[in-house]
């Protein structure tokens, strides 16, 4: 039976931790799947790995391993989503969405009729997951759309009520330049907090979950604490900037100690 382990979590309301990939890279993802992660994100929108082709063997070095497959996908683009479910993916992302009848259209896109649009050619996530995919894929398949715009922001009383949405995923970057806030997801900003709240608390009325990149695990504890949990808090890149960073610094640090400037 197919069973996406979840929306188990969600049920039972347990924070979720997500890792994100945007390096186009099987033995990275692979790392990353077996690091304790929730939930591994392939990012489609303005990570590297931009098509089936790429993501196909991200997604089979990852398979069975304890991490469940996400793709946050470019934009609102119906195809490109079926492709993605239909590979394998149990949970989609959507950014650059605006009012209801996007949401709308999001949500449809990633279940089958009556309930929704999608085509019927689920190759992968059958050979993979099961015959039984089909009859359970529409309640197991995570639908996230991203409250990154100010319309979306204004609407989003009118968009908690979508039907069959998982939650929001707020992209605070993107939100706090849209709403022209001072300084980009400052964390510490006031003002910046009561929009986050806003949108929780829209989200918890209407039993949707709430996610976004926190940067950092302290800035996810704190979001946590505020009710969002699907917690985004490593990328592979910036993991490996800031750990190859602070090997390289350590290193010279030390050489400046013992003053070995011979070599």
């Amino acid at each position: 039976m197919f069973e996406n382990k979840i929306i188990q979590k969600i049920k039972n309301k347990e924070s979720i931790t997500n890792a994100w990939l945007s390096i186009p890279n099987a033995w990275t993802a692979e790392i990353l799947a077996h690091s304790g992660f929730d939930v591994l994100t392939i990012d489609a929108q303005h990570g590297l790995s931009a098509d089936l082709a790429t993501i196909l063997p991200m997604l089979q070095a990852t398979h069975g391993e304890a991490a469940t497959p996400f793709v946050r996908v470019p934009d609102l683009n119906p195809s490109f989503i079926m492709s993605m479910l239909d590979a394998g993916v149990q949970g989609i992302i959507c950014p650059m969405l605006n009012t209801k009848a996007d949401f709308e259209k999001f949500v449809a896109a990633c279940r089958y009729p009556p309930n929704g649009n999608r085509s019927f050619g689920p190759t992968r996530a059958t050979t993979i997951y099961g015959s039984d995919y089909f009859k359970q894929s529409d309640e197991h398949i995570i639908k996230l759309g991203m409250i990154e715009t100010k319309e979306a922001y204004e609407n989003i009383e009118e968009i908690a009520k979508t039907e069959g949405l998982t939650g929001f995923y707020i992209g605070p970057w993107d939100l706090s330049l849209a709403l022209s806030l001072p300084k980009l997801a400052d964390f510490e900003d006031s003002n910046f907090l009561k929009i986050i709240e806003n949108i929780v608390n829209h989200a918890q009325k209407n039993n949707l979950i709430t996610g976004m990149h926190c940067g950092t695990p302290e800035i996810a504890k704190q979001m946590l604490d505020m009710g969002i949990t699907f917690l985004t808090f490593y990328s592979d890149t910036k993991g490996i900037q800031s750990s190859a960073k602070f090997a390289y610094e350590t290193f010279h640090a030390k050489k400046s100690l013992s003053n070995t400037n011979s070599y």
